[in-house]
């Protein structure tokens, strides 16, 4: 039962590793022996192969770090994310999808076969099939920024929440990638963690004045917010070779808070039973 997870010795990429759950991800990656490479806009402290300066919402810097990537990826975790408030509706689009899909669809080609990708969504994403038809008209413009930043300017409506409706295209995106590369026997899921204390968390109530009364109205029954690492257990093992069977979900890492609304045990404030 040795190397179990399967990351000894491959390539891993991950996104955000600086700091909270994709710092604690990629700990977790480089203590299973996966040769990390970590991408950032921020130093990154953890003891990873390689740290690549990015900005994940500049295509030119993306591009950069592409050219800086190893040719065969065994594993991509995109982590990288940023609230709104304080980020603008847009900005925070552009990380947390538009420049996630951009970075994703770059690497497809260098996947090795029995790979995966695994992303963070979010609770705040759940009620995806409510906005279906503007996510998926979304999606169906071609993966750049400049066709993201077209449609977001003749539909702002559809993006007055930007990190909801951001999440909302992971998961979507998420879903309906998966048959296209199990054809590739490549896999692909997120995960939508509530609450998490984090610099993420800290950014939001601080800059983006966002009261602790608010936030702790989504905590699950626990009363607890959840630490990065509960979040990147789950990350590490969707990506890995014991999760080899498993693609195309969108796995909430929440305690059980959706599991409260679908049974009506709870207001449901996001849309999620919709």
């Amino acid at each position: 039962m040795q190397d179990i997870l399967g990351y000894r010795g491959r390539n891993v990429v991950i996104t955000g590793a600086a700091s909270g759950m994709g710092q604690a991800a990629a700990q977790q990656l480089v203590e299973l022996g996966a040769e990390v490479h970590a991408l950032d806009i921020a130093p990154v402290s953890v003891a990873v192969k390689r740290c690549i300066q990015v900005d994940m919402s500049d295509p030119a810097s993306i591009d950069a770090a592409l050219n800086e990537l190893p040719g065969e990826v065994y594993a991509l975790f995109n982590c990288a994310g940023v609230p709104s408030p304080p980020f603008s509706a847009r900005d925070t689009i552009r990380v947390n999808f538009v420049g996630l899909r951009y970075l994703t669809e770059a690497l497809l080609p260098r996947l090795q076969e029995g790979g995966s990708i695994t992303s963070i969504a979010s609770t705040a994403g759940m009620a995806w099939k409510s906005r279906l038809d503007s996510v998926t008209a979304f999606l169906n413009r071609p993966p750049s920024f400049a066709a993201a930043d077209e449609w977001l300017d003749a539909n702002p409506e559809s993006c007055a929440d930007g990190y909801g409706f951001s999440k909302q295209c992971l998961i979507v995106y998420t879903m309906a990638k998966a048959r296209l590369l199990a054809q590739r026997n490549i896999r692909i899921n997120c995960i939508s963690p509530s609450p998490t204390d984090s610099a993420f968390m800290e950014k939001l109530k601080g800059e983006g004045q966002m009261p602790d009364a608010a936030i702790d109205l989504f905590l699950p029954a626990n009363g607890r917010y959840a630490e990065a690492g509960d979040m990147a257990g789950p990350l590490v093992l969707l990506g890995s070779t014991l999760a080899a069977f498993v693609s195309g979900v969108n796995l909430p890492v929440d305690y059980g808070y959706c599991a409260e609304i679908y049974m009506a045990q709870r207001d449901d404030l996001l849309g999620i039973g919709a």
